[in-house]
């Protein structure tokens, strides 16, 4: 004879039949959904292992200069030796850039290349051996694809700690529509969204690898869309940064072979004119602003104090007038300004001078 399960108890085991199942796969070391074992996933691994590794091995962490709101850290990807790829920003400009690697090796860094419409920037270190990305291809991953951003944001991982990574999904492939607080973002081209959380304070310039740890993207700057009104969680896609890496070019260099020599193209003009006197250099406050320019329809005013051009700081007017050396008519220019106690960015495009 059996004694008689009281309803309430038959319930309660059944209930607790698909937190059993949940807590075997956990102790198998799989998740529901995961990427099958391959050549780079062990078996005896947790899915994201390998692939968490070789993110960690290839993203560093960056160090520069605070300007206005924008905090003085980033991220990197290491892309060939002793070159990373990062996102453009002011902080790039300090005289005391640094990179700090995986393996907590520290190294002075330049900026030897900046692409102004994509927002990135190119570092030379002095470590040439460290582990970097193949740059390949991103066209095998579809919506529901499993990411990986590995990053220093918050700046957690201040000291030679791995920086941060966080798994989720390839939400969608799209165009970016977006905005950097009132002003339209100068990159309007093909992005990868996550459901990763990549907007935070330190993420921009880091790496979204795929489920095999493959570079699939850079993470860009933090920007709001205009169609949610909400932080974009998005990378620029691998082949965007291999276009950059094929024709690096930077505000200093000289045109192509194949280009106009400077003297046959247009040079830019905002329609802004700096504060200087007796011939000694002064801060880059703006004097005037010529009515119908550039500047006037960005809503520029007399006393703005311009603080960055296109992700370079800018303390004095001979700083703004070599970042704006290689700048033509037609081109976007992002200036940061300060006004009273408010910083702003603007976007115009430079028009001809008169």
């Amino acid at each position: 004879m059996t004694a008689a399960v009281p309803p309430r108890l038959r319930l309660a085991a059944v209930a607790a039949l698909p937190l059993l199942a949940i807590v075997a796969f956990a102790r198998d070391g799989e998740a529901p959904g995961a990427p099958a074992p391959t050549d780079v996933l062990t078996p005896d691994a947790t899915p994201f292992a390998d692939a968490i590794r070789i993110a960690r091995e290839r993203v560093v962490k960056v160090y520069g200069a605070t300007v206005g709101m924008e905090k003085g850290y980033a991220s990197g990807v290491v892309v060939a030796e002793g070159r990373v790829v990062t996102a453009l920003a002011g902080l790039l400009e300090s005289e005391r850039l640094r990179v700090v690697f995986a393996d907590g090796r520290r190294s002075p860094a330049r900026v030897i290349a900046r692409d102004a419409r994509r927002r990135l920037a190119l570092l030379q270190t002095d470590v040439t051996d460290a582990p970097h990305f193949e740059i390949g291809a991103s066209t095998e991953l579809i919506p529901g694809d499993w990411v990986i951003a590995a990053t220093n944001c918050f700046s957690i991982a201040a000291g030679d700690e791995p920086v941060t990574t966080a798994v989720g999904v390839l939400s969608a492939r799209g165009v970016l529509e977006a905005r950097q607080r009132t002003r339209d973002f100068s990159y309007d081209g093909p992005v990868l969204f996550t459901d990763v959380v990549v907007s935070s304070p330190g993420s921009a310039g880091g790496a979204l690898v795929d489920a095999r740890g493959r570079l699939v993207g850079v993470i860009g700057r933090p920007v709001q869309s205009t169609r949610t009104n909400t932080w974009a969680n998005y990378a620029l896609p691998v082949e965007e940064v291999a276009a950059f890496l094929a024709a690096p070019a930077d505000a200093g260099a000289p045109a192509p072979a194949d280009e106009p020599p400077a003297a046959e193209v247009a040079r830019a003009d905002l329609g802004i004119r700096l504060f200087t006197v007796g011939g000694r250099t002064k801060p880059a406050f703006i004097e005037r602003v010529r009515r119908d320019s550039p500047a006037a329809a960005a809503g520029l005013r007399i006393n703005d104090l311009v603080v960055g051009v296109n992700g370079r700081a800018v303390g004095t007017c001979e700083q703004f007038d070599a970042a704006m050396k290689g700048v033509r008519a037609g081109d976007p220019v992002e200036l940061s300004v300060k006004r009273g106690e408010e910083i702003l960015t603007v976007t115009l495009t430079a028009g001809a001078a008169p």
